[in-house]
């Protein structure tokens, strides 16, 4: 019975990732979490087809979703895979076995991913730096380039010594500690 179980498993399991829509979902998603706007554009398919696969993603123990503001109105919801699966398939002539690893752990997050949890005040610069080619007269163009081009440069000032002031505790805690 136990046996069947796994076999329904895998066959469920394959059917979920066989189709080509929501591989390619978990494909993008492995990068960066994305939400629906920007999946439905990348892969040129309806928002309610899309959001089909992500629920039953979600319901598979895929994906998870999470609220982050928007520069341009309500907060967003995102989509995140939720752990990291490995499959190895052997097909002998005595039989086929899958062999399915589940890491613990979440995914690695995106640089990217980071900044805009955790430092928001940079994650609007680069934003802001997005929509640059957006502004129509050229000189507010380069005025709002200058702008952004010299906050962030203070920004990275800022990281970096708060990287070398890190690496000093660091070092503190090892000598003391280790």
């Amino acid at each position: 019975m136990a046996e069947r179980n796994q076999i329904d498993d895998n066959v469920r399991l394959f059917w979920l990732l066989g189709n080509p829509t929501r591989f390619e979902i978990l494909r993008r998603l492995a990068h960066e979490p994305m939400f629906l706007g920007q999946l439905s554009r990348e892969l040129a398919a309806h928002q309610q087809a899309i959001l089909r696969h992500l629920d039953e993603l979600i319901e598979k123990g895929f994906l998870e979703t999470y609220e982050d503001e928007s520069i341009r109105g309500p907060p967003r919801k995102y989509y995140r895979l939720t752990k990291t699966v490995r499959l190895s398939v052997h097909i002998t002539p005595t039989g086929v076995r899958v062999v399915r690893i589940v890491p613990g752990s979440r995914p690695p997050r995106t640089v990217k991913g980071l900044v805009q949890r955790h430092y928001p005040e940079i994650y609007q610069l680069v934003v802001a730096a997005q929509r640059l080619p957006g502004i129509p007269n050229e000189l507010d163009r380069k005025r709002a380039a200058i702008d952004i081009i010299q906050r962030l440069q203070t920004k990275t000032k800022e990281t970096q010594e708060i990287g070398k002031y890190l690496a000093t505790v660091i070092s503190a805690l090892q000598n003391q500690y280790l």
